[in-house]
């Protein structure tokens, strides 16, 4: 079981539940269900399928085979034959929160997020006393509506099973988005009474930088690591976790080498990033946007967005908590929308992006911008602005700049050996796979940089970068920049932006609540070490540059 899947896995009290019901099938239907689900988990569809087929002629009306069946059909995309079949299960046992649970996320990952967030309102209300239904809840409303809305029922999953270390991590990570950091902490440790072990536990604890781990904590992940009945996954997480345990007591070089370790074994894990493909990709945009190329004439267009764009560990999460403090901006978060849009375009012309971007017209990229305003307009609600914080939207300058003139779009920039270093020592829920190797990394910070500094020059006017060690230098001279250059008049909340009481949904969750540090820089304590990242970015070993 992966990192992520450990936070949804159903609660005891769900799972005996489902046994007992399984217990009273006969023995041949109750293996076929088994190896089904055991078929499914490991995406081998095919004798998944041969395996429900028999059991279907068995048992045709069984609620568990027909749970599988739906998720069958959910794996071969057949997703409204999927929820047909759902809801024949749960016409045969109402009761089962299972099902409620794999029902909702089937129609959250075909983009119903409506009728998911039906469902698991619907189970709550039939199932009070069922955990996972209310974490299920929970964890739909964090991720889709508001971190504040989760923790009602995050707190009656905890309530409901107290021991379920996964409820108690989600309820903590809510707990301390909210800026209720202290009970957040207090729910993680909770969790790692309940399990240990728990790898995802003690990254979130770790990611809590404004508290410390304490020496017999670190005595206890040190014991962990030294078990070799330790899944996997949860090795990888306990070495992060202790890694930033080792940086803050400036035990450097014991940090480097668990750090080493750890992304090497999620990098084995992962398909591996293609420096190739994606540099293809960057130089592909780079010549399309360069040509003549159509775009929306309205100069004004989609100026109530700003987008805030850079790499991870950039910044980009203090320049929207800074910007969102003003009175007429709505911080959103990192956004989806548009790669979803652009996607949803591709898939359309049946072509990839931006190969079809020569024969669109500015009529297209109307189209293409008024659908972005309208997938996004809730999340402004009565403010003037709002800002989309998805990082990786620098891959897609071109698009905003065509659709949304009127944008304002802030890049975010961070010494470049502090920024790879940084993302190198995180362990990210989803996604950045470049970062679990030094090269990959610095080979991604280049083509950002590059690319960046191109538009910049292009646009000026509605691109402006923003430099994370000089924000921190003369914090209200960059303020007072930043506001000017989105259009905005200076408000002195914006220089008081840790008391913005908005939730935060990112690994900063708790720092971007603590006032500015004049120095942030962790890189120059490993020294030599991280030489061979400074070759990959063309910088000057650290000896070199100490002695210049």
């Amino acid at each position: 079981m992966g990192l992520n899947d450990r936070l949804f896995a159903p609660p005891a009290f769900d799972a005996e539940k489902i046994e007992a019901r399984q217990t009273m099938l006969p023995e041949r239907l109750r293996s076929l269900i088994f190896r089904a689900g055991d078929a499914l988990e490991q995406d081998r569809l095919t004798l998944a399928q041969q395996i429900i087929n028999e059991a279907l002629s068995i048992a045709p009306n069984q609620a568990d085979v027909l749970r599988l069946r739906a998720l069958l059909l959910a794996k071969f995309g057949n997703i409204q034959a999927s929820m047909a079949t759902f809801e024949q299960a749960l016409r045969a046992v109402p009761d089962d929160a299972l099902a409620y649970w794999q029902y909702a996320r089937v129609c959250e990952e075909a983009g119903d997020i409506v009728a998911a967030s039906r469902l698991r309102k619907q189970a709550v209300e039939l199932l009070p006393e069922s955990p996972l239904a209310w974490g299920d809840l929970g964890e739909h409303l964090y991720q889709y509506e508001s971190v504040e809305a989760s923790l009602g029922p995050l707190e009656c999953a905890t309530r409901l099973a107290p021991d379920h270390a996964p409820a108690q991590l989600k309820l903590g990570n809510a707990l301390v988005s909210c800026g209720r950091v202290d009970e957040g902490v207090t729910a993680i440790r909770r969790a790692l009474d309940s399990e240990p072990a728990f790898g995802a536990a003690w990254l979130s604890l770790a990611d809590v930088k404004t508290a410390s781990i304490t020496d017999n904590e670190i005595s206890q992940m040190q014991k962990l690591l030294q078990s070799s009945e330790l899944d996997e996954s949860e090795r990888t997480a306990l070495e992060f976790a202790l890694a930033k345990a080792c940086e803050d007591r400036g035990a450097y070089r014991e940090a480097y080498v668990l750090l080493v370790n750890a992304n090497a074994r999620k990098r084995r894990e992962l398909k591996r990033w293609s420096a190739e493909h994606f540099l293809t990709q960057v130089a592909v945009a780079e010549e399309v946007f360069s040509a003549p190329h159509a775009a929306v004439e309205d100069p004004h267009f989609g100026e109530e967005v700003i987008f805030i764009v850079g790499l991870p560990r950039s910044g980009t999460t203090l320049i929207e908590r800074i910007i969102g403090s003003h009175s007429q901006v709505k911080a959103a978060g990192e956004l989806g929308e548009l790669g979803w849009l652009l996607g949803e375009e591709s898939a359309r012309l049946r072509r990839r992006y931006p190969e079809w971007v020569p024969q669109a017209t500015a009529q297209d990229w109307r189209r293409l911008g008024q659908r972005y305003l309208d997938l996004t307009a809730h999340r402004r609600g009565e403010r003037r602005r709002v800002t989309d914080k998805m990082p990786n939207n620098w891959q897609a300058f071109g698009a905003i700049r065509a659709m949304l003139p009127g944008a304002r779009i802030i890049v975010c920039r961070r010494n470049a050996v502090e920024n790879c270093w940084s993302c190198f020592k995180q362990l990210f829920p989803i996604g950045w796979e470049f970062t679990y190797d030094l090269n990959d990394t610095a080979t991604f910070w280049k083509a950002f940089d590059r690319t960046a500094s191109a538009w910049a020059q292009r646009a000026p006017s509605h691109i402006r970068e923003q430099s994370y060690e000089g924000l921190l230098a003369t914090p209200e001279e960059e303020i007072r920049g930043l506001l000017e250059f989105c259009g905005l008049p200076f408000e002195t909340a914006c220089l008081r932006f840790q008391e913005l009481p908005q939730s935060v949904q990112t690994l900063s969750a708790a720092q971007v609540r603590q006032p500015l540090q004049k120095d942030t820089a962790r890189a120059k304590h490993y020294g030599a070490l991280l030489d061979p990242l400074r070759k990959a970015l063309g910088i000057a070993p650290a000896a070199r540059q100490a002695s210049g």
